[in-house]
């Protein structure tokens, strides 16, 4: 014997489950305004009492006809039109119901009140039908469940990109990026594009017809109200692109409205037509400007991954090379930047004929040493930051010098020293001055010591008209395993390389005995006495008397 079986809706059970489907008390000002801008109004208006907790709601649409399709749960009682285009699911009175005590509603149907407890037990309503309707669509929503001020917060988050004007309690809320229909093109002046995912405001720096800006936050509406944002910090909204997603192919979750259906999806394709639009901005950009004012949007065109944009035009951006402005250290906050940006972007021709070389160097100061560095400082070379794309010209003009053999040669070396510092502990070549010499190229210098880096001598050379210690700064960075900085350790070395130089370079043995003697201070017994002191051949002490 079979029988058979189907389901079965306890509707009014159902009814009152549906209550802790939404999660946001504040569901029913979206849906208020929604149903106000699909019935045609101009404006929507909030008025809140907060002595009665009473809300009142009122717009000037086309008013409801039929007022059992709006109590008629999944029935929206839209046209077929819009029903198409934007979807609505039918439950959002609901959220009405759930919010208050008690409900009046005034339209072209007629007047209905009632307890909400009623109405959700599916109790007979009676609808006054000779209501002398004037226009204007009114609920009146009492022991409504949020204060003055959620309400007031929750309804200027709405209506930061509603297509009509929405009132609260006398004052008309800020509506920066609203948008209307095609026709109305955009009701905030924000410059909107139509695309496949809807319409499009990109930000630009100084206005529309600006540089597109170098950050992607965007805020994503869809039916005039909130429902995606990719920054949850506090930034201000015209730091964000405006995307108005297309209603008939974009999804809002059930019940609240507040979250797409396959939002990942939906945020990939908003990434790729920002990628797309800030693109065909920059190519209009480029073929309306100078090529020296449109190489001053490299910045944009690094953010946005369009530097291919550069390749054919004649000058190389600044933000691509640096020169060094100060003696090379260590890679380090802490001693400072040796590079920095030149002031102008560098013409093509000026490259082409030498004026201005540009090289590549891939050495780590500590380990491989400064002799390149200090090559190209001689030289006044821009040293590239790799920051172009693959097929630009400057490529085929780049001098790599770590492809080039590199040799230094000692002008009138005089001695070779050892020394121990706290730190740092390195050999010492004297000499008058020393010579770079990197292909065909030779530069010499006397001023400045370099250090040869510890993978090879680690030594350090020292030309005669260097007594700093700035050198020290090349070997190390006087960092602990901790990366914590030695600040003393650091002092104490620099001080006492600096002694360890003037007593290697001065032809009057007293001033170097001098630099190298320490302070006697923890000693009063010493306090005014005179001492001969004897060295051997090795340097050491070998005798100490008094004079």
């Amino acid at each position: 014997m079979k029988t058979s079986v189907a389901m079965k809706v306890n509707q009014e059970n159902l009814v009152k489950s549906l209550k802790f489907s939404f999660t946001n008390r504040s569901t029913v000002l979206g849906e208020l305004m929604q149903n106000a801008r699909r019935a045609g109004a101009t404006q929507v208006t909030f008025d809140y009492d907060p002595v009665s907790a009473t809300l009142t709601v009122t717009d000037d649409g086309c008013g409801i006809d039929d007022i059992e399709a709006l109590l008629t749960v999944a029935e929206s009682g839209w046209d077929a039109e819009l029903m198409a285009d934007e979807h609505p699911f039918g439950i959002g009175f609901l959220s009405a119901l759930y919010a208050c005590e008690h409900l009046t509603l005034v339209s072209k149907c007629g007047r209905l009140t009632a307890s909400t407890a009623d109405v959700l037990s599916f109790k007979d309503l009676e609808i006054d039908a000779s209501v002398n309707w004037q226009g204007v669509t009114t609920f009146t929503l009492s022991g409504f469940g949020l204060d003055a001020d959620k309400i007031s917060d929750k309804l200027k988050t709405l209506a930061e990109g509603f297509p009509i004007p929405v009132i609260f309690n006398g004052t008309d809320l800020e509506r920066y990026a609203a948008f209307g229909s095609p026709e109305q093109k955009s009701n905030s002046g924000l410059d909107y594009v139509e695309t496949e995912i809807g319409w499009v405001s990109v930000r630009c720096i100084g206005g529309s017809s600006g540089v597109p800006c170098d950050d992607r936050y965007f805020k994503v509406y869809l039916q005039g109200l909130p429902i995606y944002s990719n920054s949850t910090w506090g930034i201000s909204l015209d730091r964000y692109h405006i995307i108005h997603l297309d209603s008939a192919r974009f999804y809002a979750r059930l019940p609240d409205r507040d979250k797409l259906i396959d939002e990942a999806e939906a945020v990939a394709l908003i990434n790729g037509v920002l990628d797309r639009l800030v693109r065909e901005r920059m190519i209009a950009l480029k073929n309306g400007m100078e090529s020296l004012a449109f190489v001053q949007t490299f910045a944009t065109l690094q953010y946005w991954k369009c530097l291919d944009l550069l390749n054919d035009v004649d000058f190389l951006p600044k933000q691509a090379v640096e020169f060094i402005d100060g003696y090379p250290v260590c890679a380090t906050e802490l001693y400072g930047d040796f590079t920095g940006h030149p002031e102008k972007s560098v013409p093509r021709s000026e490259i082409e004929t030498r004026q201005v070389e540009v090289v590549d160097i891939d050495d780590y100061l500590q380990t491989d040493g400064a002799a390149r560095y200090m090559f190209a400082w001689m030289r006044n070379s821009l040293i590239y930051q790799g920051n172009l794309d693959n097929g630009h010209w400057i490529h085929s003009m780049i001098r790599h010098l770590n492809d080039e053999e590199v040799t230094v040669e000692l002008v009138n070396e005089t001695h070779s020293a050892g020394f121990h510092g706290s730190w740092v502990w390195v050999s010492v070549d004297f000499c008058d001055a020393y010579r770079i010499k990197i292909g065909s190229d030779v530069v010499e210098i006397s001023d400045h010591a370099y250090y040869q880096g510890s993978d090879k001598s680690d030594t350090i050379v020292m030309p005669s008209c260097d007594r700093s210690s700035s050198v020290i700064e090349q070997v190390a960075t006087f960092r602990s395993e901790y990366d914590d900085y030695q600040k003393a350790t650091h002092d104490d070395d620099c001080e006492a390389f600096y002694s360890f130089v003037v007593a290697n370079t001065t032809s009057d043995p007293a001033e170097a005995m001098g630099q190298l003697l320490p302070e006697f201070t923890g000693c009063p017994s010493l306090f005014g006495k005179a001492f001969v002191i004897s060295l051997d051949g090795m340097g050491k002490v070998a005798s100490v008397m008094a004079a």
